[in-house]
């Protein structure tokens, strides 16, 4: 409720306390001419109803159809930690918005898919590691390296200082299917998911 149909609201039942009305068995209807022009409003100041949310808006990476072909894309989230890799990832595993859906925006992470731990992130190589639950690998077939492109491109965003990922799931190192769904060691780059990689706009 906004401040200004808060107050509009007292001054209703300020009005009718001070008129000394008897007390009725049932509820009565108020006439529209005896209420506040706010009140009757269908459609109040979106800016003083939704507020912003907190946060600060960072790149994460959802799927859209590109002339018969699935490609990455940008789409922004708000997160508490720009710098943290983590939060960047519990943004992108939130499923796309109804925003996002309407522009035909999809994603393959499965929606239950958790960080089972903090990222962690190797100085000098500029390796991230990444240990994920199980739900992670309960798609199959070209969903899984779409899946894993969405991941490795939303954590080497260059304001991260990340330049691979090394993936775990349930502790255990799994070798990432690259593009074309072939299994990969060790570590992984954008490189490795270059034919999903966004389309020039």
């Amino acid at each position: 409720m906004t401040r200004r149909l808060l107050l509009a609201l007292l001054a209703v039942l300020a009005l009718v306390g001070g008129c000394g009305l008897s007390e009725d068995s049932e509820p009565n209807a108020i006439a529209p001419d005896d209420l506040p022009p706010d009140l009757l409003d269908p459609n109040p100041d979106t800016s003083t109803t939704i507020s912003e949310l907190p946060g600060t808006s960072v790149v994460v990476y959802l799927l859209e159809e590109v002339d018969d072909d699935v490609r990455l894309t940008e789409v922004h989230r708000k997160v508490a930690d720009p710098a943290d890799p983590g939060d960047r990832l519990v943004a992108l595993f939130a499923q796309p918005s109804e925003q996002e859906a309407a522009q035909g925006l999809v994603t393959a992470i499965p929606a239950d898919t958790m960080l089972r731990a903090m990222p962690v992130l190797n100085d000098e190589t500029k390796e991230l590691v990444l240990d994920l639950s199980s739900e992670f690998l309960s798609i199959e077939g070209p969903e899984l390296p779409k899946a894993f492109a969405q991941i490795v491109y939303t954590v080497t965003e260059p304001a991260l200082g990340v330049r691979e990922v090394r993936f775990l799931v349930d502790g255990e190192e799994i070798g990432a299917p690259d593009a074309s769904g072939a299994e990969q060691q060790g570590a992984v780059t954008r490189s490795t998911y270059a034919a999903l990689r966004p389309v020039e706009r």
